[in-house]
């Protein structure tokens, strides 16, 4: 769709030595087509303007020898994010994203990818006993609190003659639930427990908002991250979380496609047996659900199709994280098992 009015953008763009022949409109990014060449300029918030966060990020990750992000152009005033009219816009090179690989080999290049950012900026920092019961107390309350009021409320509706078809399904797959969060308690007191004799732990730079869709390839089939507003210094986990989240709201899956991923990430950076103990816990907890329920119980705004339609869709993306993180478990059981055989073969 080619924007109408391409005259503010003319103006901004002149801090670029830029002329617009013209721009076509996708939401925060617009594609600019000048006579030097095609550019994507991206909007930014207004708090982003404010900090930079994440540009001295990955001018910090540049300057330890991770490329991995779509480089982002100075102005004529040498700043890399510009405000125009109370708004802030940073200009990058317009990628074509025709890759010819398959999607599989796409996700894998980009967990590989992934692995690098994480291992450049990979790096220790003392952490407080206090910190650790704090997040340790606070998230298993949480979660309890939530266990409770699943439990309320399947009581509530068992005590129906009638139930509707959300509730009667809710109650179908109540019990699913519950052997998921104790999984998910049981791997939490673990990770306590690791982290009792801990006086470090390991933060790397995330992407803080990853995706398929925010990783692009070159002409070349080189790919690259883009969107890193939030990116931030934070342990691991948080983005294979995140992107196991956004990427499995799909059809129940049957491959282990997204535990191959994993695999290829942790060939390049392995994670710690604290950060396996904490990913499986956060995985196991049956967030959407959780959350579909409750928007049913409190927040009827939506036909009954249409919530069922949401569990539906919210159960079939826990059960998608449920199968990547059982296979983790497995696999890593299945390592320690032949790593004791090994050492009672040597002892013996």
């Amino acid at each position: 769709m080619n924007y109408q009015d391409p005259v503010n953008y003319h103006e901004l763009l002149k801090q670029y030595q830029l002329e617009i022949d013209f721009i076509e409109d996708y939401g925060k990014v617009k594609k600019v087509y000048t006579k030097s060449g095609v550019y994507a300029l991206k909007e930014v918030e207004e708090a982003e303007i404010r900090s930079h966060d994440f540009i001295r990020i990955l001018q910090n990750l540049q300057h330890k020898g991770w490329m991995g992000f779509v480089p982002i152009y100075q102005s004529r005033q040498g700043s890399p994010v510009v405000t125009h009219q109370n708004k802030g816009y940073y200009l990058m090179p317009w990628l074509p994203n025709t890759p010819s690989d398959e999607r599989d080999v796409r996700y894998h290049k980009l967990f590989q990818e992934l692995a690098k950012l994480h291992g450049t900026s990979s790096k220790e920092v003392e952490v407080k006993k206090k910190d650790i019961e704090t997040h340790y107390t606070g998230l298993k309350t949480t979660w309890e609190d939530r266990q409770k009021e699943l439990e309320e409320y399947v009581m509530e509706c068992e005590k129906k003659v009638y139930m509707s078809p959300f509730e009667l399904h809710f109650c179908t797959v109540y019990y699913e639930m519950m052997r998921a969060m104790e999984f998910g308690f049981s791997r939490l007191d673990e990770w306590n427990t690791e982290m009792e004799e801990k006086e470090k732990i390991r933060l790397v730079t995330i992407h803080g908002k990853l995706s398929a869709k925010h990783f692009l390839y070159d002409e070349r089939g080189n790919g690259f991250f883009i969107n890193l507003e939030q990116a931030r210094e934070a342990s691991p986990i948080h983005d294979l979380v995140s992107f196991y989240l956004r990427t499995l709201r799909t059809y129940p899956l049957t491959s282990l496609d997204s535990y191959e991923w994993f695999a290829t990430y942790e060939k390049h950076f392995a994670l710690r047996e604290e950060e396996r103990l904490l990913l499986h816990s956060y995985l196991a907890f049956p967030e959407p659900l959780y959350q579909c329920i409750m928007q049913y119980r409190h927040q009827r705004y939506k036909t009954e199709l249409e919530h069922m339609q949401s569990l539906i869709r919210a159960y079939w993306l826990t059960k998608n994280i449920e199968q990547v993180n059982i296979k983790i478990f497995e696999v890593d059981q299945q390592k320690k098992i032949a790593a004791e055989a090994a050492a009672n073969e040597t002892e013996t």
